[in-house]
């Protein structure tokens, strides 16, 4: 049985396999799926559409079945002559469309794609424009991938499409299904808008859109085409057209399946990096506690390899007395728990322990269901040892204060008794506290760890000091807070009495000041110090016995553990101090100063 061509009659395998793909395309069906559906490869399917190949009868009645059509409809008898055109517009449109299918596999430009599937609606539809668009459901709104004939103005304003949009477009956008305006100056919804102006400024008459929908039923953009004179395509003119659109649809929706892997490709890549590059040991493991992820900051802190613990049970890392507490987090953890800031401890390759702040997450699978956790653990060791010093710091800071209050109660209440008025008592007590901060000052500047004893008595002096009359010789030591403190409270008496009746009284009095490091015999050494005063007028008696003598005398022994010798001669008042120094009290440099 033979038909006509364009050159001539056509064998009866060739029209077979013309209408085996007008069929197969009209179906939205590629050759590799029909292919599979009767058991073929899609290069046969290639061969019996272009007649190389005869279909043997069991693969015929195949056929038949998948493609929804009776045998006879392979070898109808052929189309009178006057159908023949039609027939070879369809011909054209079916290898239009397999041209299409065969880009949509091979083409990687999807802007060229975008064009060739507007050019093959515009031809199937003998039309002289048309647009491709894209919806994005969160706006609810139409954007324009591709667009043929527009006035650029007109493409402007169509750029974006919403639901309340007059246009055709806007109107399937609304209705879920196509909608076609025969004439747009005939309209009523059209009539009166700037959708309106749009056409006509693009010199459209008539426009028809397709809502592009996913296999699922999920709207993904619309196609339309637009003529410049009224039309109204009758049913036949849709049906290449709307394989065209299946096409089309699975194309937008084959875009977004690879932007959105892209995009958590991308995300996956980032976390990855984010996690390998951080600081804090990252460790994933599964339900039974088998390590399944190890980062570099695991290795920093743990001292493992990747190598070393992937796949050995987590509690490697767990002190034997903190399993119990590693089976509890994991218990919470099985009930979609996230525990936050837990602080603990956890053991190194060495044996070592490390103080660590962990934060546990439940890890679920494609189904939402808990396979594992993921722990991020923070080395807390500088910080933990940051708390314990302030707690130190803490309590001697108590207890400085606390026994500085009562060397103040305890002057205060001496200066009371020594003093004959509310005047001399004031001038008293205010000269001993501000010599306890000077001491306290000295401290503050020169650290926590000690003063050097040539600072203390230069700051002691300062107030009384003129040309020549002093003389500070001594190695250069570091004396510990407790001991600058009590030696600070003895100068200020030493000064006091040299100012008020010795030395310092007078202009023609001197005072030298001196101390040395001498060894004791006990492998350890004792601060010599001595005060002289040269030129001064004769002690007066009733100095002798005051609280200021009586501080020095008693606060050598119980303060520093030594001894406290003054003299009150005729030709000046002396004391010479003698205690341990502790190993912290070193020796520096020779220091002198006139």
């Amino acid at each position: 049985m033979e038909g006509l061509g364009r050159r001539g009659p056509i064998p009866a395998d060739t029209r077979f396999g013309h209408r085996m793909r007008e069929r197969r395309m009209m179906l939205g069906m590629s050759q590799t799926e029909l292919g599979a559906a009767i058991g073929v490869t899609f290069q046969q399917i290639q061969k019996y559409e272009r007649g190389i190949n005869r279909v043997s009868a069991g693969t015929l009645q195949k056929l038949a079945a998948t493609l929804s059509v009776p045998i006879t409809y392979f070898f109808d008898a052929p189309p009178a002559e006057s159908d023949q055109s039609r027939i070879v517009e369809r011909q054209d449109g079916s290898l239009r469309l397999q041209e299409i299918s065969t880009l949509l596999i091979q083409e990687g430009n999807l802007e060229s794609l975008y064009r060739r599937v507007l050019d093959a609606a515009i031809n199937l539809m003998s039309a002289d424009m048309g647009s491709l668009q894209r919806f994005y459901p969160e706006q609810r709104e139409l954007r324009l991938l591709a667009w043929r004939g527009f006035h650029p103005d007109s493409a402007a304003f169509w750029e974006r499409v919403h639901l309340e949009s007059a246009s055709t477009c806007g109107a399937a956008l609304s209705v879920g299904h196509r909608v076609m305006v025969p004439d747009v100056d005939a309209s009523d919804f059209m009539a009166g808008t700037g959708d309106l102006d749009a056409y006509r400024q693009s010199g459209i008459r008539a426009v028809q859109s397709t809502p592009l929908v996913s296999r699922s039923g999920e709207l993904l953009g619309m196609i339309s085409t637009h003529w410049r004179e009224p039309h109204q395509p009758i049913k036949r003119e849709f049906r290449l057209f709307d394989v065209l659109a299946r096409q089309a649809a699975d194309l937008i929706e084959r875009t977004q399946v690879e932007a959105a892997l892209r995009e958590s490709e991308q995300r996956l890549r980032w976390l990855a990096s984010i996690v390998e590059s951080s600081e804090d040991a990252i460790v994933s493991r599964d339900i039974p506690g088998i390590i399944t992820t190890w980062n570099k900051g695991a290795e920093r802190l743990f001292g493992y390899t990747s190598d070393e613990v992937v796949g050995k049970p987590v509690t490697i890392l767990i002190p034997s007395d903190r399993h119990v507490e590693e089976r509890t987090i994991l218990e919470r953890i099985s009930h979609g728990a996230r525990i936050e800031n837990y602080e603990t401890v956890r053991q190194r390759k060495d044996g070592s322990l490390v103080n660590v702040l962990l934060t546990v997450s439940p890890v679920r699978n494609a189904e939402g269901k808990i396979v594992g956790a993921s722990t991020i653990a923070r080395d807390i060791t500088r910080r933990k040892r940051a708390e314990s010093r302030e707690r130190m710091l803490m309590a001697e800071l108590d207890h400085r204060v606390k026994n500085a209050l009562a060397s103040v109660a305890m002057i205060a209440t001496s200066s009371r008794h020594d003093s004959s008025s509310i005047d001399e008592f004031a001038r008293s007590l205010d000269g001993r506290i501000h010599s306890m901060a000077a001491a306290h000052t000295l401290l503050n500047q020169r650290g926590r760890h000690g003063v050097a004893l040539a600072a203390l008595v230069r700051n002691q002096l300062a107030p009384y000091a003129a040309e020549a009359n002093i003389t500070i010789r001594g190695t250069e030591l570091m004396l510990t807070p407790a001991a600058i403190q009590a030696m600070g409270m003895v100068l200020h008496e030493l000064v006091t009495n040299a100012a008020k009746y010795g030395a310092l009284s007078v202009p023609t009095g001197q005072v030298s000041v001196s101390w040395e490091r001498r060894q004791n015999g006990n492998a350890g050494a004792n601060l010599i110090f001595e005060w002289r005063e040269f030129g001064g007028p004769r002690t007066a008696a009733e100095i002798k016995s005051g609280y200021g003598i009586r501080l020095i005398r008693e606060l050598v022994p119980y303060e520093l553990g030594g001894a406290a010798d003054l003299v009150f001669a005729p030709e000046g008042a002396s004391c010479r101090i003698e205690f341990p120094l502790r190993k912290s009290e070193t020796a520096i440099t020779e220091y002198e100063s006139a």
